[in-house]
């Protein structure tokens, strides 16, 4: 058979002829086979089951057989296909062309291959392939033409796919970012993309031929040269290096060049590939970078408080000095662990959740606990922020050991005093120099303390924003000036010490400030000429070969005030613990006291009776001893018995009540000061008035104020009797004092009003007194916070009562206006934390005044 050419004008091999014929039903017939050949029915099965598409067509080009496969080719069922004409499923070449390629095959007997486009029952074309030959009968004339299809869609694609790959790669060769040329063993470049002619300052194509020494300044030729003959003999590894070379047009450029072997067919190294990259500004940003660092450094290290930087996993990155001597650890260990490794296990459980917020809102405050190598916590106050750093965002924690405020919270607490907090906000300057001096430079800005940098001369020439906060000055105002213009006690250096001469002998440059490598407090100088006090951490470091002073500054005037307030508070207390020993001391006198006035009192009782008897036998009296009886009635008129009779046994009652009101006292002043565990119990809450009122009881007389007592059905309450009593105490103190503060010139009147409600036990405490400002209805039960003039009040009354109720789970309301008196509600639960909840009793009230 021979070979003829497709529809597209391509010569396709020739498929062998068939050694059967197909039948009419299909089949294939095999004549003269031998015993054991298939037979035609099984040869039929084969073609139907066949993954292979098959199909026959009559002469007149109508299908009369197709299998599966041919069918789900064209998306037919097999017996929808037949009595089509081929030429009405070809897509790609009119119909007398097909009717003429069927014609020759059957005229010329020879088989072709043909690529053609099948037209889908839904439409879509299918590239395929067809083999086609003549199939005849039994007596072997021509019947039909039958074909074997191949869908070729995937080739097709894949020839174009390969195509534009091809073009693809010459543009990505030509347009590379980087240059790229071939040399020979003799040194010349025999391939070069428009890259590297660009990079040389060549034109396309111009470097072709010539030697790669001519790239490269003369007096590197020879080493270069040597260097390539042994790479090319194998006598050196191809490792990346760096060359300068000099471009057509007189520039110079370093380069990095990296390469690999060319071989011949025969595997031999014919030359070598090479790749250019030019690395000029990158060697030019390293040493910059490299200087930014250094500087940069010099700064991290010598800032006082602790610095590190972390990643998002918690592994540290850096750390500074101050971090190393706070934990106890030297850089290169803290640069192998993790933060939880310094975390206390409570902090380490948040990290996940800081990490979060810090990562939302971009800086966070927080307090936590770090451990040292030797195992100690120390209570920290750390302020970070999110930065940049090698293509990943990490966190820059500043830490500060906050022990010796901790301690301050803690007698401040025991004195009932909420905390205080402070919040400073971050300004952060992003000064891209480089990304490790803007790393150095935001440690320095994101500083809650002020920072300060003076030169040798002592002129400042960093300010922090913190600093500028401090001192009310913008940096570009202070900048070049003198460092004790701000700080004035700064510029004597002092006593050069008796190791001044050794230092001085080394060569060793004497500071022009007091207390470097010190931590001192001074008084700073503001904008507006007003002094404060500051603790002022003071290092001197060395750049550039010339001294520079770093301060840190931290504002001491909260901690001042902080320090007169504990101090008056210390006073208050040893005024109570005096209170509380006079009155054990004067317990024991009045005791000896109310029990002889008791004996008296029973003794005038049996006198006056004894005296009674005497007076029932006057008679026999006087005519026994007349003179006797009138002796006794000079007396009697001389002290006034009738007077005494009457008035005696009320006097020493009077007495005794009068006494047992200064022990009731007493006993008030010691449960008040008692420094025992609160002891709850279950007491009636007129008692509790009733104790408190006591207390007050001479002064509300001396104001003629009046008290009126409602406790309605409130009975008993489970309390601790002390601290409520001092609650009611500082209630009743606030209402005398806010009448006594209003215009009139006495009198007034206080409500203790008490009741039920829901689940709570309500007691009110109102005044006609001149009210409260609204300003002031937030701050009231902040400690230390008072309206009273300055020696008048410490602030803390009402404060321990809000502790002391919020100790019970209660809560303290206030109500008032200016002019309109004013309402204090104590809220406590009817059942306490064991259970028990108010017993209803009688109604109580009374009214107590002048």
């Amino acid at each position: 058979m021979t070979s003829s050419p497709d529809i597209d004008g391509r010569e396709m091999a020739p498929a062998p002829g068939p050694s059967d014929t197909p039948c009419a039903d299909g089949a294939r017939t095999t004549p003269g086979g031998p015993a054991g050949s298939l037979s035609a029915r099984a040869l039929c099965r084969l073609l139907e089951s066949s993954p292979q598409p098959f199909a026959v067509a009559d002469l007149e080009q109508r299908i009369i057989h197709a299998n599966r496969a041919y069918g789900e080719l064209l998306g037919y069922a097999p017996e929808d296909l037949l009595g089509l004409r081929v030429a009405e499923l070809t897509a790609s070449q009119p119909h007398d062309m097909t009717r003429r390629q069927h014609e020759d095959i059957v005229a010329t007997g020879r088989n072709r291959r043909i690529v053609k486009d099948y037209r889908r029952r839904d439409g879509t074309l299918v590239r395929v392939e067809a083999m086609m030959d003549v199939f005849r009968d039994d007596e072997g004339r021509p019947a039909g033409v039958y074909c074997f299809a191949t869908d070729i869609s995937e080739r097709i694609r894949a020839e174009e796919a390969l195509r534009v790959s091809a073009e693809q790669y010459r543009e990505l060769y030509d347009k590379a970012p980087v240059g790229y040329l071939e040399m020979d063993r003799t040194l010349r470049i025999t391939k070069v993309n428009q890259t590297a002619c660009e990079l040389m300052g060549c034109e396309d194509g111009s470097l072709l031929g010539s030697s790669v020494l001519d790239l490269v300044e003369p007096d590197g030729r020879g080493a270069l040269a040597d260097a390539l003959r042994e790479k090319l003999d194998g006598m050196r590894p191809l490792l990346p290096y760096e060359q300068k070379v000099r471009t057509k047009d007189g520039r110079s450029l370093v380069v990095e060049i990296q390469e690999r072997e060319r071989r011949d067919g025969e595997g031999r190294v014919a030359g070598l590939r090479s790749v250019l990259q030019d690395v000029s500004g990158r060697k030019e940003a390293e040493a910059r970078l490299i200087e930014s660092e250094r500087r940069a450094r010099i700064l991290f290290d010598g800032i006082h408080d602790a610095v590190f930087l972390h990643d998002q996993r918690g592994r540290i990155l850096d750390a500074n000095p101050a971090a190393c001597r706070l934990l106890g650890y030297s850089r290169d260990e803290l640069m192998s662990m993790t933060t939880s490794q310094i975390d206390s296990p409570e902090f380490a459980a948040g990290f996940e959740d800081r990490l979060r917020r810090q990562l939302q809102e971009g800086e966070l405050s927080c307090e936590g606990l770090h451990r040292t190598k030797g195992g100690r916590l120390i209570p920290v106050e750390v302020t970070s922020s999110t930065v940049r750093i090698d293509q990943q965002t990490a966190i820059l924690s500043m830490f500060r050991d906050i022990t010796e405020r901790k301690a301050l919270e803690r007698t401040r607490r025991e004195f009932a005093a909420a905390q205080m907090r402070n919040a400073h906000e971050m300004e952060r300057k992003n000064r891209a120099l480089s990304e490790s001096e803007s790393r150095y430079r935001r440690l320095a800005e994101a500083s809650l303390d002020g920072i300060v940098v003076a030169d040798e001369g002592g002129r400042i020439t960093l300010f922090n924003p913190a600093a500028e906060k401090m001192f009310g000055h913008d940096s570009g105002d202070v900048l070049g000036r003198p460092l004790d213009d701000l700080i004035p006690g700064l510029g004597d250096p002092g006593d050069p010490g008796p190791d001044r001469d050794v230092e001085e002998a080394a060569g060793a440059a004497r500071p022009i400030f007091a207390g470097v490598g010190k931590t001192v407090e001074l008084l700073g100088r503001r904008r507006d000429g007003g002094e404060f006090p500051l603790e002022l951490s003071l290092s001197i470091v060395e750049v550039d070969g010339r001294p520079q002073y770093l301060g840190s500054i931290r504002d001491q005037t909260e901690r001042q005030r902080m320090r007169a307030m504990l101090a008056h508070t210390d006073r208050l207390a040893s005024i109570g613990l005096l209170s509380a020993g006079v009155a054990h001391e004067i317990n024991n006198p009045l005791a000896y006291v109310l029990n002889n006035l008791a004996v008296l009192q029973r003794e005038v009782k049996d006198l006056r009776n004894l005296i009674g008897l005497y007076e029932s036998s006057r008679e026999a009296l006087a005519g026994a001893d007349a003179a006797a009886l009138a002796k006794i009635d000079e007396v009697a008129e001389e002290i006034d018995w009738a007077y005494l009779r009457e008035n005696l046994e009320p006097m020493v009652e009077r007495t005794r009540a009068g006494v047992q009101r200064v022990a009731n006292i007493v006993g008030k002043m010691r449960g008040l000061a008692r420094t025992t565990l609160p002891e709850w119990q279950v007491v009636p809450l007129c008692e509790l008035v009733d104790g408190a009122l006591e207390m007050m009881r001479g002064r509300l007389k001396h104001r003629r104020v009046d008290v009126a007592v409602r406790l309605g059905e409130v009975g008993k309450i489970e309390c601790v009797p002390d601290q409520i009593t001092q609650v009611l105490l500082n209630l009743l103190i606030n209402a005398l004092q806010a009448i006594e503060g209003s215009d009139r010139q006495e009198g007034g009147r206080i409500e203790i009003e008490a009741s039920l409600s829901g689940p709570w036990v309500s007691v009110a405490v109102k005044d006609d007194g001149p009210g409260i400002s609204p300003e002031h209805l937030d701050r009231l039960f902040d400690p230390f916070f008072t309206t009273k003039p300055v020696g008048e009040g410490t602030g803390l009354g009402l404060a321990i009562s809000h502790q002391i109720i919020a100790g019970h789970g209660g809560r303290i309301e206030v109500e008032g206006r200016p002019g309109g008196g004013t309402c204090f509600r104590i809220l406590l639960p009817r059942r306490s934390r064991r259970g028990a909840g108010p017993e209803a009793s009688p109604a109580h009230s009374s009214t107590q005044g002048a």
